[in-house]
């Protein structure tokens, strides 16, 4: 009985300790290292302090979250080997044609509502610094900057998967693996 009682004192005080994380939509958590938000606001206030049109913004949604020696928000050739930079985006798309739908995104502008859409895609990315003779080069990784944003050379997209689901039912039609590479 001692023991249960001790054990329940604590669980109590941990439980204490335990502070629930939250990020208000399009806020940047420096310290935290963590930002949640629609991506269109990221890239064009966050990243760049231009104004923000916001029917430009509202169609992607976007949770970015940093190692400690990553230097946000691309990195930097200097920043030490395997620091990253992982994200995970969700947009609705009625064509899956192009990137799975990307360039031809419903319009979205509430994340607690569905969209009238045929597809809900999520992409999930992991971009890290890695050394030339990495063992992720040989899984399939490529350089970060091929995906048009300026990350130092020796970034790597060192994992990456497409999820597609029917945006109605939330049943997942099919799932693809780029990075590692299948049987790597």
């Amino acid at each position: 009985m001692r023991k249960l009682l001790t054990l329940g004192l604590v669980f109590v005080l941990l439980s204490f300790l335990a502070v629930p994380m939250n990020a208000r939509p399009c806020e940047l958590s420096e310290k935290a290292r963590i930002y949640v938000g629609w991506e269109g606001y990221f890239y064009q206030y966050l990243l760049y302090g231009q104004v923000v049109d916001p029917s430009n913004t509202l169609d992607t949604w976007m949770v970015a979250k940093w190692s400690k020696d990553w230097s946000f928000p691309f990195g930097s050739e200097n920043d030490p080997e395997k620091s990253w930079f992982a994200v995970h985006f969700t947009w609705y798309t009625n064509d899956l044609s192009g990137f799975f739908g990307y360039e031809t995104r419903v319009a979205w502008d509430n994340v607690d509502e569905i969209p009238d859409a045929s597809y809900k895609v999520e992409e999930y990315v992991k971009i890290m610094i890695i050394g030339e003779n990495s063992k992720y080069i040989g899984k399939g990784a490529y350089p970060a900057a091929s995906l048009g944003y300026p990350f130092p050379t020796n970034a790597y997209v060192v994992h990456q998967t497409i999820e597609v689901y029917n945006a109605t039912t939330g049943e997942i039609l099919f799932e693809i693996t780029f990075v590692p590479l299948q049987g790597s």
